[in-house]
């Protein structure tokens, strides 16, 4: 059987991040102030849409791994395209929430699928994940500059560059994705008995991944805020993922090449890139100027760099060709959870508390998701552990 080639996953990958970037930086912006809904509404729809994505990723995780992979790709697809067709065609309150958290369900069916391809393929090109997140990143980011000009054009027009990027998408994945072969099912007898411990390994890497993202959509929101209180402007606060995207794109690569793929680097890098996370919130602890909001996300970069480019790979590791799909899930589904509570969670926190102790709070949750990252074991005796 014909592998699928690395360019087409890697492209398909970063259409589907594109449109991820298109749609979220101007959802909020949309339902305030265009459809005259209040801030708390905009936090509700963008929560129905993680949830939704979340909903897929679990579907999709079982799904790709009791059918062929492309048919997951296929409906993912289809219900992204028809969403945003329509959201094109109609984007009035309330229709469009319902058709937003439609396409959250299509985005995660997608997103999980896509990982699973991204991990069969690991076995022929052990740098994939770190390559896709490369894509993915570049990707994200020339589309979240291109959304607020396609904005000032009107809505119609971010909506349609979206269904017109995942419609290509769909055509390089119906012409260059390719069925895959995966292993027969062991018997019974074969299975042998579930490792708990394996278990827990899992547990904590997911549970290091929600925290990461609860974290990380502080930056996407209530950072925001607390930056304009200090008098720093909406652009300056834009300039932040600039450098983001910049940092990403100049430095993984540096990274892939000096730090070769392996169980215990994976480990390393997840549990070295948790305490950078970790970190930067500490440096914008008392903020009040440009420059320590600049240092914090460059240090977010250096763990995002590290973390969330090694977690999928590890995850891989703990895998066979009978759970793959839904394993990979995982990583879709931690990132929907983490960025579905992250804004509420923040949200409370700064009320109940305040911005700084908010912060310090979110510092050592990620000492405690380390702490759980030291105790993840090799999946010594599983198929895949030589990896």
């Amino acid at each position: 059987m014909a592998e699928t080639k690395t360019g087409a996953i890697l492209f398909a990958n970063g259409g589907i991040n594109m449109g991820i970037g298109l749609i979220m930086p101007i959802t909020t912006l949309y339902i305030h102030q265009n459809l005259h809904e209040s801030l708390v509404t905009a936090g509700a729809v963008l929560m129905g849409f993680s949830l939704a994505m979340t909903v897929g990723n679990i579907l999709a995780g079982w799904w790709f791994d009791h059918a062929q992979p492309r048919q997951v790709l296929f409906a993912g697809n289809i219900l992204t395209v028809f969403a945003l067709l329509a959201l094109t065609i109609w984007p009035a309150w309330p229709f469009f929430s319902l058709l937003e958290i439609l396409y959250g369900l299509g985005l995660g069916i997608l997103n999980a699928a896509m990982n699973g391809y991204i991990a069969y393929h690991q076995r022929v090109n052990a740098n994939i994940f770190n390559q896709g997140y490369w894509i993915a990143s570049v990707g994200m980011g020339i589309a979240t500059a291109s959304s607020g000009f396609l904005f000032r054009q009107g809505i119609r027009w971010v909506f349609g560059g979206a269904a017109l990027l995942l419609a290509v998408t769909f055509a390089v994945i119906m012409r260059a994705f390719q069925n895959i072969d995966r292993a027969p099912a062991p018997s019974e007898r074969q299975r042998g008995p579930i490792d708990r411990r394996l278990l827990g390994s899992l547990a904590a890497i997911a549970g290091m991944l929600i925290i990461i993202w609860i974290g990380y959509e502080q930056w996407n929101s209530n950072v925001s805020v607390l930056m304009l209180h200090h008098g720093i402007s909406v652009e300056k606060y834009s300039l932040l993922f600039t450098v983001n995207t910049v940092e990403i794109i100049l430095l993984q690569p540096i990274a892939n090449r000096l730090i070769a793929p392996s169980f215990v680097h994976d480990k390393v890098k997840v549990i070295a890139g948790s305490i950078l996370f970790g970190l930067s919130y500490l440096i914008i602890v008392g903020a009040a100027d440009y420059w320590r909001f600049v240092l914090g996300i460059i240090v977010v970069t250096l763990g995002e760099i590290l973390a969330l480019t090694a977690a999928p790979s590890l995850i891989n590791r703990y895998a066979t060709d009978r759970n793959r799909g839904m394993l990979q899930s995982l990583t879709s589904l931690s990132g929907s959870l983490g960025r579905a509570i992250g804004p509420l969670a923040g949200g409370a926190l700064i009320t109940a508390v305040n911005y700084n102790w908010t912060f310090l709070i979110l510092f050592l949750a990620h000492l405690v998701g380390v702490a759980a990252m030291l105790t993840v074991r090799p999946p010594d005796h599983q198929q895949g552990a030589k990896e």
